[in-house]
């Protein structure tokens, strides 16, 4: 068994921050991931970070809009702690080595983005996720932070009442070990893989969030999915930063004509222009880039141009890309504090697996990153305090033979017929875009948790054929699928419970939104394996 102050789970930007911070902070800390860092979903995002950097702009600006985005379901104290801190992490970055983009004067250039009221995103071209990960994978190795990588967490482990550390299957060697740890940090992003298609990497399948819930902390407003507009929608998907729109690119239906938008929309509200467009006879949606000239998208989005080519086999420069809707971020998540306090002592989360009440209903364009440096940072400083004056927890020898046991069961070698994880997938993936995806009713909703429970049989028949305990991704694939059916059924559920439209959740059968019985976060919880729902009013 390994021994540590703080185990970090998750190595993306989130969770590469809070080990940083951990470490400066005096702790022993370690960082465990199933993929390399510079693999993790972080790397796609492009667009560019917030910060109220610029001239006419402050805090409360930045505050403001925040919350305009999360339409009613914001904390306020969280989104003004925020919007105070963000400056401080984008020098933090560029000191660290981040080569953001400069302006005519040197300064850090600010591009317009989504829906913020100013020009606020600092970027790297179009590579900002990419260069932001490089820089902290470098500084987390400067630190000296251990990195046990192609390690799959499989649970989490409490001792009493609080959270102990965790069990993780290693990939290389095919063996269970056990990690203690007098705080864990859950940094593993989001669950949209449970959609299909979707813009996250592989990887993005909810582990943390399962993990959590299986340990008992909750859940919150799970119902809070984030589509992004400009996406190529064929598999995989292919995420066209908003920044285009900024830039000058225009949306056209079938014809050519161009499809009007009222400035300063957030992703939602474009979310559903372009659906309406769809649905009202205009046919499909391309997005045309060539408004913007064709020298300013080779210098300002080289990696989209170059990808659309290779993917899709389309020249930015000289065509319009069709476009879709498609589930891009998880809103909701762990429910937390504003220093990643979870509901079960000792277990902290961050970044995009968290819900800590800054994104509410609908996350700014723009944020996310800002979002996982500031509160890694927090949320790390926090861990390291905690781990400080957390006596040491006793760790139960029997969980390790326990969980062996049960990994043993699953890789029998034995026939499960023709159905597979994939087909089980492909299934839920499906059904998650038809039915909870961008507007969802009463009937739909409740024909998904009906076929979710039948996938949920066909996936507790299933056995891992594939024997050997090294490198096993039939295995790792099984343990991620049976998280995103849990999560499915929960998001499923949180939306049917949901009469109102807010943000990233639409209902069609309910079209207003109801602030007198709704504005309360939904929260679940699993008490004597069944799920609890309660509420908690927004603060402030």
């Amino acid at each position: 068994m390994q021994e540590f102050d703080v185990l970090v789970i998750g190595g993306g930007a989130s969770g590469l921050r809070a080990a940083i911070a951990a470490k400066h902070a005096g702790a022993k800390v370690a960082l465990i991931t199933k993929i390399h860092p510079l693999r993790t979903n972080s790397g796609l995002a492009q667009g560019g970070l917030n910060a109220p950097l610029g001239k006419g702009d402050s805090p409360e600006s930045f505050a403001e809009d925040t919350l305009l985005a999360g339409d009613g379901l914001c904390d306020r104290d969280v989104v003004r702690t925020f919007a105070a801190e963000a400056s401080k992490e984008i020098i933090w970055l560029e000191r660290m080595g981040v080569p953001f983009n400069r302006n005519g004067e040197g300064r850090i250039d600010l591009r317009p983005f989504g829906s913020n009221s100013k020009s606020r995103t600092c970027y790297t071209d179009d590579r900002t996720g990419h260069i932001v990960l490089q820089v902290l994978h470098e500084q987390a190795q400067r630190a000296e932070i251990p990195s046990l990588e192609e390690w799959f967490v499989t649970s989490l482990v409490a001792d009493g009442n609080s959270c102990a550390g965790a069990i993780a299957l290693s990939l290389r060697s095919g063996k269970l070990d056990s990690f203690s740890a007098r705080a864990v940090i859950l940094a593993t992003g989001g669950f949209t893989r449970l959609y299909l298609p979707s813009t996250v990497s592989l990887g993005t399948t909810g582990d943390g969030q399962s993990l959590a819930y299986s340990a008992g902390a909750r859940l919150m407003d799970m119902e809070m999915t984030q589509f992004h507009p400009t996406v190529f929608p064929r598999n995989p998907a292919l995420l066209i930063t908003e920044a285009a729109l900024s830039e000058g690119a225009v949306m056209v239906n079938q014809k050519g004509e161009p499809i009007r938008l009222a400035k300063g929309l957030s992703r939602e509200k474009i979310c559903l222009s372009i659906h309406n467009a769809m649905q009202n006879g205009g046919g499909s949606v391309s997005l045309d880039l060539r408004p913007i000239g064709k020298d300013k998208l080779l210098s300002r989005f080289p990696q989209t141009h170059e990808l659309v080519r290779g993917l899709a086999g389309l020249d930015i420069t000289k065509e319009p890309i069709p476009i879709r809707p498609v589930a891009h971020r998880s809103v909701g998540g762990i429910e937390t504090n504003a220093t990643g306090e979870t509901s079960l002592p000792g277990l902290f989360a961050v970044g995009e697996c968290a819900c800590n009440g800054l994104n509410g209903a609908g996350r700014l364009a723009g944020n996310t990153l800002t979002e996982a440096v500031v509160f890694g940072r927090k949320v790390g400083d926090a861990a390291a305090k905690y781990a400080k004056t957390a006596s040491k927890k006793s760790f139960p020898s029997a969980k390790l033979s326990d969980e062996e046991k049960a990994i043993t069961a699953l890789v029998s070698g034995s026939s499960s017929g023709g159905d597979s994880s994939g087909k089980i997938h492909a299934d839920l993936g499906r059904l998650m875009s038809e039915k909870v995806g961008l507007i969802r009713e009463q009937a739909g909703l409740q024909e998904a948790l009906d076929r979710i429970h039948r996938l949920k049989q066909r996936y507790r028949a299933l056995r891992v054929r594939n024997t050997s305990r090294i490198y096993n991704y039939e295995l790792t694939t099984y343990l991620e699928l049976g998280s995103m059916l849990t999560l499915a059924e929960i998001v499923a559920q949180a939306a049917l419970g949901r009469t109102e439209s807010r943000g990233a959740h639409q209902r069609a059968d309910f079209p207003q939104k109801d602030d007198r019985n709704w504005r309360n976060h939904t929260l679940v919880s699993l008490v004597q394996e069944e799920p609890r729902w309660d509420q908690k009013p927004v603060a402030g």
